[in-house]
């Protein structure tokens, strides 16, 4: 559980038992190690997504909550947030792109009202509130109680972002 700044290609040749030199073959320097995390990452994120729908529904609201409350979920997940906030010491921006797009894509068929361009503002205002709350959540509220209240305001604050005018 280090952190981001001892991430380093021989840091993780040492912890994954391999030599420098078969790792550098892979990944010659460390942001092609790191968009490989990245990608991984995202492929994960994909099959979650493709789950969770499955799973729902084929509503817009019902789709669109199922995922948001996937994601809120794991926030509360402490392996999810350790990754995340060592992540974007190492992350360019371009990572969110994939939530920013799926959460677009489910505000296509949930709010159709929305321009392309409101569609875009929202998501990225959805995708920062959910990722913001893995920040929040070491000082949230600790009850099962008080966490599920913290959870449906939220839950009610993205619905209303979502779909108002």
């Amino acid at each position: 559980h280090q952190g981001y700044e001892q991430f380093t290609l021989r840091n993780v040749a040492e912890r994954v038992g391999m030599r420098l030199s078969h790792l550098q073959y892979y990944f010659a320097t460390k942001g092609d190690l790191v968009r490989a995390v990245l990608a991984h990452v995202a492929a994960t994120y994909e099959a979650k997504h493709r789950e969770v729908l499955a799973q729902v529904p084929d509503r817009p609201t019902a789709r669109f909550m199922a995922w948001i409350d996937f994601l809120l979920e794991d926030c509360w997940n402490p392996r999810t947030r350790h990754f995340f906030i060592q992540l974007w010491g190492l992350a360019e921006s371009e990572f969110y792109a994939t939530d920013i797009t799926d959460i677009w894509r489910l505000l296509e068929s949930l709010s159709p009202h929305l321009d392309g361009k409101r569609r875009a503002q929202r998501a990225t205002i959805i995708a920062g509130v959910i990722e913001g709350m893995m920040l929040m959540v070491s000082s949230a509220p600790s009850t099962v109680h008080e966490r599920r209240d913290l959870l449906a305001e939220t839950r009610k604050q993205i619905f209303r972002i979502a779909t108002e005018a």
